[in-house]
């Protein structure tokens, strides 16, 4: 029995194909994916096999793709090469002298939990499939080998595999870009973004929305005093205190500078201000430290406060509003809130 059959077009009934998870999706734009496609040349494959001339038939068909290829003869040997490098795939016969290929897929995910393996089997039947699949095997070929099966099985599970790692490095740096890296609250960009989606939202379903806009009171006088990389640490400390007291679905940004934003989703200004009194008395009886330890004393800050729908029917009206109100604030003696529309500092909203 020939050991590779050129060109078959025979269709395999028992075989299980893995679309979902052996193709990018197809609505992945053409950058994206020639991305993906760049990288494939780069990849790294472990073939293992107890045939010598399957290991150099699949040696040559791979590397004629330009794919990286190391080949071991048995299971041994590969989880050994598996323990010092790392590959992009792992190709394994199923039947092999000592170890089978069932163990060698156990063993190889406890060393590399993310390696990705496909094995080759004689026996193209659903259930060798499906235990080959339950052991942690990504995709399989059938022997006697077909050069079209194997190109497409690879070139399909290698993009795959890089699209999934660029999705994951595009994810992280999206994450990344909406991140203040001092304070790790979000940033000016993610703030309007966030605002914008939340107003929408809340106009969709009729539910208010607020939006705090508070400064840190004299703090050049801070920088000035005790330095910069101090004033650095009143910001993280300060970022610390609003975490802590507002609630999980409230969304923590610095705006610039000492200034940060607070957009409380479904919370009207009565309800807002209780929010912004903790807040303020929060920040006001907390020690500050310079990065020995010292005390530095306490910081007061200012909080503006404007709300939608009554004060405000979209973004940036409502910014204006709130940061009006930070200003009002600043205006009357600083350390207080002030509601948007009101007169005076710690004005009540009227029922």
């Amino acid at each position: 029995m020939n050991k590779v059959n050129k060109g078959k077009k025979e269709k395999d009934e028992g075989h299980v194909t893995l679309k979902d998870s052996a193709s990018p999706p197809e609505f992945i734009d053409k950058d994206v994916m020639e991305e993906v496609k760049d990288g494939t040349s780069a990849s790294k494959l472990l073939v293992i096999d107890d045939d010598a001339d399957i290991r150099s038939l699949l040696t040559d068909l791979l590397e004629e793709s330009d794919y990286k290829v190391d080949t071991a003869s048995c299971g041994e040997e590969a989880l050994q090469m598996i323990r010092v490098s790392t590959y992009d795939l792992v190709v394994t016969d199923l039947r092999m002298q000592g170890m089978q290929g069932m163990e060698v897929i156990r063993e190889a995910r406890k060393i590399d939990p993310g390696v990705d393996v496909i094995v080759m089997t004689g026996y193209a039947s659903v259930d060798s499939a499906v235990e080959s699949m339950k052991a942690g095997a990504v995709d399989y070929i059938t022997k006697p080998l077909n050069t079209d099966q194997i190109r497409l099985v690879i070139k399909k599970n290698i993009e795959r595999r890089n699209f999934q790692r660029l999705a994951s490095e595009r994810e992280f740096y999206k994450i990344l870009s909406s991140i203040d890296g001092l304070t790790e609250l979000y940033n000016y960009r993610y703030f309007h973004q966030h605002l914008q989606m939340e107003l929408e939202r809340e106009k969709r379903y009729g539910r208010p929305l607020s939006l705090v806009m508070l400064d840190i009171d004299n703090f050049r006088g801070y920088n000035n005093q005790y330095g910069h990389p101090v004033g650095d640490l009143v910001l993280k400390n300060l970022a610390s205190i609003l975490k802590n007291a507002t609630r999980g679905c409230d969304v923590i940004c610095r705006y610039g500078g000492e200034e940060f934003t607070v957009i409380l989703p479904e919370t009207d200004k009565e309800e807002a201000y209780i929010v912004c009194e903790r807040i303020r008395h929060e920040v006001e009886k907390t020690n500050m430290h310079d990065g020995e330890g010292n005390s530095i004393g306490k910081i007061c800050i200012t909080i503006g406060l404007a709300s939608f729908p009554i004060d405000a029917d979209n973004k940036n009206e409502l910014i204006e509003q709130a940061d009006k109100a930070l200003y009002q604030g600043k205006e009357t003696g600083k350390n207080c809130t002030f509601l948007c529309g009101a007169k005076e500092k710690y004005s009540k909203v009227q029922e």
